[in-house]
């Protein structure tokens, strides 16, 4: 008999966290400066949206300030790339 049930692969990266907050800004940012052309609208609209996650997050008590603001730094580099891959890579 054939055993269809799904594997479950656990990877245990370090720092998993920082590489979701930096994956998903990169494509927020290079997704919004691609739509509407700005860049200054990228950058404004994913920190919001970085800001606001982690205001969430912190009362929930999820975060440290010392967590978020780690958190925010990575949100900003994922912005830059972002906003650089779009402006000399694909354009």
């Amino acid at each position: 008999m054939i055993n269809l049930k799904p594997v479950m692969i656990h990877i245990d990266l370090p720092y998993k966290d920082k590489v979701k907050h930096f994956l998903i800004s990169f494509i927020l940012a290079s997704f919004t400066f691609w739509l509407t052309g700005f860049r200054l609208v990228a950058i404004a609209f994913v920190i919001l949206l970085g800001v606001l996650k982690e205001l969430v997050d912190w009362a929930q008590g999820k975060n440290t300030v010392k967590e978020s603001m780690a958190d925010m730094l990575v949100n900003i580099l994922g912005i830059t790339l972002g906003i650089l891959f779009i402006q000399f890579v694909l354009l």
